[in-house]
């Protein structure tokens, strides 16, 4: 298997992503002939192997594509189910309490927080499109993997315990994630026999043989009475193809999803903000860290607004990067927004962080110039595993970010969502790059572009280096690697912190994967075991 956190080497491509063996599966496509598209599908369809608390076919996603030169945006999604006569339409979610030690958080599970998976057309669709090698070449890696078994990682473990008092209701997926009564551990050997003839279907199928036929009568049983999904949902789902965002920054070009993200737009604003207040300083002093607090804080004052309220709006998206003012990104407009000095909101130490979120990322560039930036989930899953099919189930309809309670979303509509799988063009040199972590993607976006593009430096430098986030008056900051004077200037800046002496998991997984003609480099975020290989 592949892995690493950065380097370059090859003439065909490379792919970072959160798993050695997701990285592997998108290389095999590159030596057999296949573009950056083939090579996504298939580490996106490994990655529901390797990773399959994080992303699987019962999840949804976005991915940003550049290829021939064009960039487009894949959108596959949840969807809000209720079409034709949902049984389970006005059934409750089960709420799930979790003890996390320094934190306590709820989780809204069950069937009826089961949104209407996308990635299995979602993946389908981007093949069709651009893929050159057939389908049941880019699958045959990950049924033989699922079928064989992939090794535990201590991230597979890490994950799996704080999932599994979600993962333990359910007889099916306990048995799946369990060995002798135990949840699996590093060294174990996860094996998957149901998924992997799930996945040959499909390959020969398409997006029939998971969302009808057996299989998805297979879904439909599993949720029962109280699921809000109908066989209508799974049949008339479609992925949805648009123009990407294209932001210029600095001397860079910045391509980030639209609607249903709402995390592309955040990062718009922010790089708006950045700009606003002239150039970048020099980098790891207390005046550049305060250039990026304003700017996050900036997007999450938004955040926080009437966004989503507004996001599907015809008109709100082309309105919303008009109103991007000049003199939007004041210190006074960000320090009366309430995120400034002496607001409640909390002890100096800040609030417990919320749950790491669990999602994943690929990134994939070729030798044509072509990239993927794809960015999926399953949330923190339903607790529900399909008999006979391997597949876990999302629950996007329990997560308030995804699914605002104070928002009503149309039946057939789309769910909101963080991902923000992002390209970047600079000089000769293309970068795909996106971002686990839920709330914290908007920040790793962030980063990402401006140590690439303020500070020229190389994916390896970018992902490794202290990141930060700002949160509801809360600055979570990473303090290894950064100078001790700044370190003790970071008090000085008026935010609630929450220091972490060591890099975390909490700021995502941010992987990058770039190319320049025929040499690659990238890095996959080791706060998330991630990898990268070039071939």
């Amino acid at each position: 298997m592949s892995g690493g956190t950065g380097g370059s080497a090859g003439t065909l491509g490379a792919v970072a992503a959160g798993s050695a063996w997701t990285v592997e599966a998108g290389l095999r496509a590159l030596r057999r002939g296949g573009n950056a598209v083939d090579a996504a599908v298939a580490a996106s369809v490994m990655a529901g192997v390797a990773e399959p608390l994080l992303t699987g076919m019962g999840g949804g996603g976005i991915a940003t594509l550049r290829m021939r030169g064009e960039v487009e945006v894949c959108d596959m999604f949840g969807a809000v189910p209720g079409m034709g006569s949902p049984s389970g339409a006005h059934a409750p979610m089960e709420d799930l309490v979790v003890d996390f030690g320094p934190t306590r958080q709820t989780f809204h599970v069950g069937p009826a927080s089961v949104s209407v998976p996308g990635l299995p057309t979602g993946l389908w669709a981007m093949h069709q499109r651009h893929g050159k090698l057939p389908m049941t070449e880019l699958v045959a890696f990950a049924a033989e993997a699922a079928e064989r078994g992939v090794p535990v990682t201590p991230t597979f473990e890490l994950v799996l315990s704080m999932l599994w008092p979600v993962q333990e209701r359910d007889p099916v997926s306990r048995a799946l994630f369990s060995r002798e009564g135990r949840p699996l551990k590093a060294g174990d050997t996860f094996r998957n026999p149901d998924l992997a003839r799930t996945l040959r279907a499909y390959g020969e199928a398409g997006p029939s043989a998971i969302l009808q036929g057996d299989v998805g009568e297979a879904i439909l049983a599993t949720l029962g009475p109280d699921g809000r999904l109908t066989r209508a949902d799974l049949q008339h789902y479609t992925a949805r193809f648009s123009s990407a965002i294209r932001y210029a920054y600095r001397d860079a070009k910045v391509y980030v999803p639209g609607p249903p993200s709402i995390a592309g737009l955040l990062v718009c604003q922010a790089m708006r903000a950045l700009e606003d207040h002239g150039p970048m300083p020099e980098l790891m002093t207390i005046r550049q860290l305060s250039f990026m607090c304003h700017a996050l804080a900036r997007a999450d004052h938004t955040r926080r607004g009437r966004l989503r309220h507004h996001l599907f709006h015809p008109a709100f998206v082309s309105g919303f990067l008009q109103a991007l003012a000049p003199e939007e990104m004041g210190e006074d407009d960000v320090h009366s927004a309430g995120h400034g000095p002496g607001q409640p909101g909390g002890s100096r130490e800040g609030r417990p962080p919320r749950m790491p979120g669990n999602t994943t990322h690929i990134s994939v560039v070729d030798a044509q110039g072509n990239a993927v930036a794809i960015t999926h989930s399953l949330g923190e899953t339903a607790g529900r595993a399909v008999p006979g099919a391997g597949l876990l189930l999302n629950n996007f309809l329990g997560e308030p970010d995804v699914n605002p309670p104070d928002v009503s979303l149309p039946v057939g509509g789309r769910l909101m969502t963080m991902c923000c799988p992002t390209l970047v063009e600079l000089g000769g040199a293309v970068h795909a790059l996106g971002s686990s972590g839920s709330s914290r993607i908007r920040s790793a976006i962030l980063h990402g572009v401006v140590l690439l593009t303020d500070f020229g430096l190389p994916p390896d430098e970018v992902v490794q280096s202290p990141r930060s986030h700002l949160e509801d008056g809360v600055l979570y900051i990473e303090t290894d690697g950064a100078p001790r004077s700044l370190i003790e200037a970071v008090g000085t800046l008026g935010w609630k912190l929450r220091p972490f002496e060591r890099s975390h998991l909490f700021f995502g997984g941010l992987n990058i994967a770039s190319g320049e003609g025929r040499s690659f480099s990238g890095a996959g975020d080791p706060r998330r075991a991630g990898a990268f290989a070039a071939c």
